[in-house]
């Protein structure tokens, strides 16, 4: 009888642990983490998924990490969205933190699209209020998903990233001047060379993902995370690839939108530029202090109230305007 592999856990990393030790007191985990494990098989792939208990929650929040981060950087944020009564489900995407299946050359952002509906529809069943939450690059894979299944009760984003956009290469890249080159050398590249890694350290700007220095370097240093490599494939069909819909045509559900307002990554302008056409009720906030990775204060506790006051809104049916500023 074959041996079963066993599933590894977060316990035995240290990357993740010496991120929350550099965080602001305010937003750092307690010890006693009231987090649980989970595996799901989907797309191929054994997605882990951090699972941030709120007993007696009110809805559920499924929260997609971007280039930078996996699903337990996320519970920086989930640990206090849990304490507001909201369950927090934060998994890790193929080709980072503790995800596994597929040669990791073979990864495509298809393949992050299919996982992210895949848990959206899986929650769905379960039951319950829900709500999809993309940060960074998330943000446009959140309303990817939510798109492909028209079953969440509203989106969330700290930005929306369409990556074949000119001004949105020159922002997420690590140079402006990078931004030029994307297209002219995936023309000439072979595509033999799309399992190739590539630091995402090398071609973001990764050293912009969180205004703490020590923060920052915390997360570049985490393999499975900042310090991270991807295939040139998935950096390729990322690049290329256009929202599942143009945000006019967007008609699933509310979208609230919490832009750090010191991001020194991606502008909030360039996220306007997406934002402003959705024709959906929609609120925009802007997160006072906070870098990229929404930590600091006053923003963060604005971040939480703005996502408190969107669900709570939306779960008893009342107008949004009422509740949020």
């Amino acid at each position: 009888m074959a041996r079963k592999t066993r599933l590894p856990s977060w316990s035995e990393q240290a990357g993740w642990k010496h991120v929350f030790a550099a965080l602001p007191a305010d937003v750092r985990p307690p010890q006693a983490l009231s987090v649980q494990e989970e595996w799901r098989r989907l797309a191929g792939f054994d997605v882990h998924v951090d699972r941030w208990l709120a007993p007696g929650s009110r809805a559920k929040i499924l929260m997609l990490h971007g280039g930078g981060g996996h699903g337990r950087l996320l519970g920086a944020l989930a640990w206090r969205l849990a304490l507001s009564g909201f369950e927090t489900i934060c998994p890790d995407l193929p080709g980072y933190g503790l995800t596994r299946g597929r040669a990791k050359s073979s990864i495509r952002y298809d393949d992050w699209r299919e996982v992210a509906a895949g848990l959206i529809e899986e929650e769905r069943a379960r039951g319950g209020s829900l709500f999809v939450y993309g940060l960074s690059m998330g943000g446009m894979l959140a309303y990817d998903a939510v798109a492909m299944t028209d079953q969440a009760d509203g989106l969330l984003a700290s930005c929306f990233l369409d990556p074949t956009r000119k001004e949105v290469r020159r922002s997420v890249v690590r140079q402006p001047w990078m931004a030029g080159l994307i297209d002219p050398l995936f023309a000439v590249t072979p595509r033999l060379f799309n399992g190739l890694p590539i630091s995402m350290a090398l071609t973001g700007n990764m050293k912009a993902i969180s205004n703490a220095s020590a923060v920052t370097d915390a997360i570049v240093a985490d393999k499975l995370a900042g310090g991270n490599s991807m295939p040139a494939g998935f950096l390729r069909t990322w690049l290329q690839t256009p929202p599942l819909l143009p945000p006019e045509s967007f008609e699933y559900c509310p979208v609230l939108m919490v832009h750090p307002g010191a991001d020194l990554w991606t502008d909030v302008a360039v996220s306007d530029a997406f934002f402003d056409r959705l024709d959906v009720q929609k609120r925009r906030v802007l997160l006072k202090n906070c870098g990229h990775f929404p930590i600091e204060a006053p923003g963060s506790d604005q971040h939480d109230h703005a996502i408190a006051e969107f669900i709570n809104a939306i779960v008893e049916r009342r107008p949004m305007p009422e509740v949020l500023v």
